[in-house]
């Protein structure tokens, strides 16, 4: 009896040193596994690729979207890819040219923005909006008057304004990704021209116009979701906002077209850049990444500047170019000067890493990771951040050898036809 219980012992302690060693190796898998998506992580955050391109195939300056000129509305960058407005769908391509959703709208006038993964789109002066996330719709809407400008925020949340609605001249709502509404706000007399959300959900900067003694005027308000009044309102004579920009939670950049300036939690104010209507030529702003504003200086194209900021809106550098600048395009790393139909990439150190000549003039650009997209009238190109290309020697010997076949094929098509009718 005694050796029998021994027996069941000695198995019972060898089934529970496996179970165990099976244990312990799950749990060494896992942390190689956690191991692997914090170095890749740390990698994305160094290179500025996403996770999920690690290891893409590097973009080689292939024309990867055949389209009509003015079919394609804009470009804007997504998460995995390019994500283009066109005047019939919201379609999601990747570096390579992979077409990944198209989704069809009847909007007369599109308009559309994007966070991340997330994007709005409206119909400017109709009364239709939707949601879209991870390239797919999530919802649609109907308002009740039309709408004149709509934001999307990094939590997902959104924001739209209404013409004539309700009373005010400007009304506006705020809403949760899941359709709950945050905040609703109205202006009686001002027209409000464009809207930015906070990154932690929980406020909204409005910019407005109006006329006071027979001059036009800006004015930027803050506001508290948990407060019916603004926090501040500053007033900018003689200039229009046309994009508002929250630095941290409390602290706003207002663009104008007299200059750049940055608003403290109390509502004070400094120019970060000076300029005149006639010499601000481009400007864009990476989300949680570099800025920059093309300035010909003294209205003259010839000799022109682009300053370079962080996302706080302190100086990087300043380039200076002696020939015309049509578009510029930032992300967290790099930047874009578009010169005609040819592309300058710099790098944060004010280092240029690649030069792009595509012979064709050069419509728009984007960043997304390392891939920087380009649209032409021939459609869009895919470039890997460091190309050194040109694109105008690529099709002569494409011609040759496009000639050299069509000889080809037809001497043979005329043997063939000496054969079967000789």
């Amino acid at each position: 009896m005694n050796s029998k219980r021994e027996d069941v012992v000695i198995k019972r302690s060898e089934r529970d040193k496996k179970q165990l060693l099976s244990t312990k190796v799950i749990g060494l898998s896992v942390l190689f596994l956690i191991l692997v998506m914090v170095i890749a992580a740390v990698a994305s955050n160094i290179s500025g690729i996403s996770v999920a391109d690690i290891g893409s195939n590097k973009a080689d300056g292939a024309l990867i979207y055949d389209s009509l000129p003015d079919s394609i509305r804009t470009l804007d960058t997504y998460s995995t890819g390019t994500v283009m407005l066109t005047d019939t769908a919201v379609e999601y391509i990747d570096s390579t040219g992979k077409k990944l959703s198209t989704n069809s709208h009847m909007y007369s006038q599109p308009v559309m923005k994007v966070n991340k993964s997330t994007v709005l789109l409206y119909d400017k002066g109709g009364t239709a909006f939707r949601l879209e996330k991870n390239s797919s719709i999530y919802n649609t809407y109907t308002t009740s008057s039309p709408i004149t400008t709509a934001s999307i925020g990094a939590r997902a949340n959104y924001a739209y304004v209404l013409n004539d609605d309700g009373g005010y001249q400007s009304h506006l709502y705020v809403y949760s990704y899941q359709g709950e509404k945050q905040f609703e706000w109205g202006s009686a007399s001002d027209y409000c021209i464009t809207t930015a959300l906070s990154d932690n959900g929980k406020s909204i900067a409005v910019a407005m116009l109006g006329v006071v003694s027979g001059e036009y005027e800006s004015k930027v308000s803050l506001f508290n979701f948990k407060k019916s009044t603004a926090e501040y309102t500053v007033e900018f004579v003689d200039s229009t906002v046309y994009r508002l920009e929250f630095i941290n939670n409390k602290t706003v950049a207002a663009l104008t077209d007299n200059g750049i300036f940055v608003i403290n939690k109390d509502g004070s104010y400094e120019k970060v850049v000076d300029y005149s209507p006639t010499e601000l030529c481009h400007s864009f702003s990476a989300a949680d990444g570099l800025k920059a504003v093309a300035v010909a200086r003294h209205g003259n194209s010839k000799d022109s500047d682009v300053i370079v900021y962080n996302k706080r809106y302190e100086e990087n550098f300043v380039s200076g170019y002696t020939s015309e600048i049509f578009g510029i395009v930032t992300s967290k790393n790099y930047v874009a000067v578009i010169l005609g139909d040819n592309i300058q990439i710099l790098n944060k150190e004010n280092e240029q890493i690649g030069n792009i000549v595509i012979g064709e003039k050069c419509l728009e650009a984007v960043f997304s990771g390392r891939t920087l997209y380009v649209r032409t009238v021939s459609g869009i190109y895919s470039f890997d951040v460091d190309s050194d290309i040109d694109l105008t020697e690529i099709p002569e010997e494409t011609t040759q050898e496009t000639t050299e076949t069509e000889y080809i094929t037809t001497e043979s098509t005329a043997d063939a036809g000496e054969n079967s009718f000789g």
